[in-house]
C-alpha cells in the first residue's frame, strides 16, 4: 500500500509539472470560487419582444402590479436574458407599481453575504426602480402591503444603454439571520409619467 502512495504521488507531481512548466507565475492565475447562497440570471424565463412580453413566471418569484395588470417580462439581446419593466406600454391613465420579488433565501447558516445586481436602463425620462429587503412576507400578493420592507441603497445608471453594478450590499447583519429572506424590486412609473425602461440582471447573493 505504501508504495501504491508514492507511485502515485509522484504521478500527481509529474503531472502538475507538466501542467505548469510551460507558463510563468505571472501568466497563471487560480480563479476565484464565488459561494452563491443565490442566483438568477432569469436563463430560464421564456422571452417575448415588441408589445408581446412574457411575464417572469419563475418558481417562488412573485411578481405583481399593485395598481394595473402588465408585470415584469423576459427579454433577451446578444444571447443574454434580463427582466424588463417600461410604463411605455401601459394604458392610458394608468399607474404602475410592478413588484418583483424573490423567492424565500436561507440565510441563517452563513456569514459574509452580500447582494448584487445590475441594471441598465433606456429611454430615461425619470428613475423608475427601488429595492428592498424583508423577513417577514409571506409570499402572498396581499402580504406586499403588510410586510416589513427595509429600502436597499444601490447604485444606479446615471446614462443609458450601460449595464451598472449595483455595488456589494451588506447582509451580513443579525437582523438578516433568517430563512425567509426576500429581496424585491419595485417599479414606480405611468404612462403619463415616468415610462423609463428598466433592466434588472445577475441577481446574486455571495460570501463576501
Amino acid at each position: 500500500m505504501k508504495m501504491k502512495f508514492l507511485k502515485t504521488m509522484f504521478l500527481l507531481v509529474a503531472t502538475s509539472g507538466m501542467l505548469t512548466s510551460c507558463v510563468g507565475e505571472d501568466d497563471y492565475a487560480i480563479p476565484t470560487v464565488f459561494d452563491y447562497h443565490f442566483s438568477e440570471g432569469f436563463s430560464e424565463s421564456p422571452i417575448g419582444s415588441g408589445s408581446n412580453e412574457v411575464p417572469i413566471a419563475l418558481e417562488g418569484w412573485v411578481n405583481y402590479n399593485a395598481t394595473a395588470t402588465r408585470l415584469w417580462h423576459a427579454r433577451a439581446f446578444s444571447n443574454n436574458n434580463y427582466a424588463e419593466f417600461s410604463s411605455f406600454y401601459s394604458a392610458t391613465g394608468t399607474n404602475d407599481v410592478a413588484w418583483l420579488i424573490t423567492p424565500p433565501i436561507d440565510l441563517t447558516a452563513t456569514t459574509g453575504e452580500v447582494l448584487s445586481f445590475i441594471t441598465k436602463t433606456r429611454f430615461s425620462n425619470g428613475y423608475p426602480l427601488t429595492a428592498f429587503i424583508s423577513t417577514d412576507y409571506d409570499g402572498t400578493t396581499a402580504g406586499i402591503a403588510t410586510a416589513t420592507w427595509a429600502p436597499i441603497t444601490f447604485t444606479a445608471p446615471t446614462a443609458d444603454d450601460v449595464f451598472v453594478n449595483s455595488g456589494n450590499i451588506d447582509l451580513s447583519g443579525v437582523q438578516y439571520d433568517s430563512n425567509n429572506v426576500r429581496i424585491a424590486f419595485k417599479y414606480t412609473g405611468s404612462k403619463a409619467g415616468v415610462t423609463t425602461t428598466l433592466q434588472l440582471d445577475n441577481i446574486k447573493i455571495s460570501k463576501n
